[in-house]
């Protein structure tokens, strides 16, 4: 086995999934709430290997690269927008969510809207819920809505429901989904008893893009010597080949 070609193989193959999650992060960096996708290198086992000992058959632990992904839930700044339909949430968890094909779905973006029927949506048109599990619907008359720091809503003097923030034991085995939104993956949700939400505010997402560039410049030179170590190793097999050929 040619270990040289094994292993430029395998760090060309975790630097591109790099360079995908730093492109991604670059065009989410404006979505309010977006968590930032990071990939954490390590060393994996592949079995043993000639250790080249002149004597014997000695051999030596075999290992290659490899990447996984990972989110930064590092909370984003906050931004004052004015808007009665925008809220953040100040410390953790996340607004709950019901998708189109009835999936429940979890995210910081507080960025709400209306749809035909007033029901409180999402940018992508979740339903976002309330108390209970159940969406949350404004007054068909209108009126100035007011968002308490728990989370209680209430529109022209009239209490509408309120917002509920949900938490998870372990942030890292959600499932990140499209539109800054994760997927519980078995995981139950857990209540967070006093929350502080801000309407007139959003949460930015917490990429710095000109990190991002930086890495993206990396990477360009990483992947390129990956590359020259396989063409050297394809060199030199080529030679000896040739040499008792």
């Amino acid at each position: 086995m040619n270990i040289a070609l094994y292993l430029g193989a395998a760090a060309m193959g975790a630097l591109e999934r790099w360079q995908e999650t730093s492109a991604n992060n670059i065009a989410s960096s404006s979505s309010p709430g977006f968590r930032k996708r990071e990939v954490e290198f390590s060393m994996q086992g592949a079995g043993a290997m000639p250790s080249g000992a002149a004597k014997g058959n000695a051999t030596q632990a075999a290992q290659f690269p490899s990447s996984h992904l990972a989110v930064n839930f590092k909370p984003g700044q906050f931004v004052g927008t004015g808007r009665d339909l925008d809220v953040a949430i100040r410390g953790e968890g996340f607004f709950e969510l019901q998708t189109a094909d009835g999936n429940r779905a979890y995210t910081r973006s507080g960025s709400f809207y209306t749809n035909n029927d007033r029901t409180l949506v999402d940018a992508q048109g979740n339903q976002v819920l309330g108390e209970g599990g159940a969406p949350i619907q404004l007054l068909p008359e209108g009126g100035s809505l007011s968002i308490a720091t728990d989370g209680t809503m209430s529109q022209g003097g009239r209490s509408i429901g309120k917002l509920t923030i949900q938490r998870f034991d372990n942030q890292q085995a959600l499932i990140p989904l499209a539109g800054g939104l994760f997927a519980p993956n078995g995981q139950s949700p857990q209540s967070v008893e006093q929350p502080t939400l801000m309407q007139g505010s959003l949460e930015t997402s917490n990429v710095q893009p000109v990190e991002e560039m930086v890495n993206l410049v990396q990477i360009s030179r990483a992947y390129e010597a990956a590359k020259k170590v396989i063409q050297a190793s394809d060199d030199s097999m080529d030679k000896t080949i040739k040499a008792i050929t």
